[in-house]
C-alpha cells in the first residue's frame, strides 16, 4: 500500500525547506537561487514555486520553520522554570537543552544569526512576537530566584542566548580548538563552559543569589 498523498507532499515540502535553510544560511537571500534550492531538494523548479511561491516567501517559510521548532523548546523550558525550584539546576538544564537543540539545527541557527548580522536586529515581527515576550517572561521568572529587578536580567539573558547560538554553530574543528578537547568531547566541554558563563551573567545583578 502506497504512502498517503499528504505524507508525500509533506516530505517534499520538508526537503525543499531543508535545502533552502542550508543554502540561505550559507549564501543569504541574495546569494541562493531557487534553482539551486530545487536541485538540493531533488525537485523541479516548478515544484518549489508550487509549495512556496516566490523566493522571498520561501525565505520567510524557512525562518518560520525554525521559530516553530524553537516554540517547542520554549514550552519545555517554561515548564522547567516553573517546576524547578533551584536556580542552578534550571539554568544548567536550559543551557544544555538549548545548546543541543541548536547543534541539531545548525543551518537554521546560522540562518537566524545571518539575518540579524545583516541588518543589526531582528525584524519587527520577530521582536514583537518572539524576542520581547521571551525577555519579559524569563526576566520576571528569574528575578524571583535572584532578588533583582527584571530589567537587570534582560541583557544577561540575551547575551546568554547569543553565546549558546554562537558556539552551537561552531564546526567540530573550531570547537575542539576553543575547548582544547577532542572533537568527540568538545561539545560537552562547551556545554560546561556555557553553564558557568550563564550562571555568571545571570547572577551578576545579585552575586549571592545561589549561594
Amino acid at each position: 500500500m502506497g504512502r498517503p498523498v499528504n505524507a508525500n507532499a509533506e516530505a517534499t515540502r520538508r526537503r525543499i525547506l531543508e535545502s533552502a535553510i542550508g543554502l540561505f544560511s550559507d549564501h543569504g537571500l541574495g546569494g541562493a537561487s531557487i534553482r539551486e534550492i530545487a536541485r538540493g531538494a531533488g525537485v523541479s523548479l516548478a515544484m518549489v514555486h508550487h509549495y512556496f511561491g516566490s523566493k522571498n516567501d520561501l525565505y520567510e517559510a524557512a525562518i518560520n520553520s525554525m521559530y516553530a521548532d524553537l516554540a517547542e523548546l520554549e514550552r519545555e523550558l517554561r515548564f522547567a522554570i516553573e517546576e524547578e525550584a533551584e536556580l542552578g539546576t534550571f539554568v544548567e538544564q536550559a543551557i544544555r537543552a538549548g545548546f543541543r537543540f541548536a547543534r541539531a539545527h545548525q543551518p537554521a541557527v546560522r540562518l537566524l544569526m545571518r539575518s540579524v548580522v545583516e541588518v543589526g536586529e531582528l525584524d519587527e515581527k520577530r521582536r514583537r512576537e518572539v524576542q520581547a515576550p521571551f525577555l519579559d517572561y524569563a526576566s520576571v521568572e528569574l528575578s524571583k530566584h535572584l532578588g533583582c529587578a527584571p530589567r537587570d536580567l534582560r541583557l544577561p539573558l540575551q547575551s546568554t542566548v547569543f553565546l549558546v547560538a554562537r558556539y552551537a554553530v561552531s564546526s567540530p574543528t573550531e570547537l575542539s580548538l576553543l575547548t582544547g578537547a577532542s572533537p568527540d568531547d568538545s561539545p560537552e566541554a562547551a556545554e560546561d563552559h556555557l553553564v558557568r558563563a550563564a550562571l555568571a551573567l545571570l547572577t551578576r545583578p545579585n552575586p549571592h543569589a545561589i549561594h
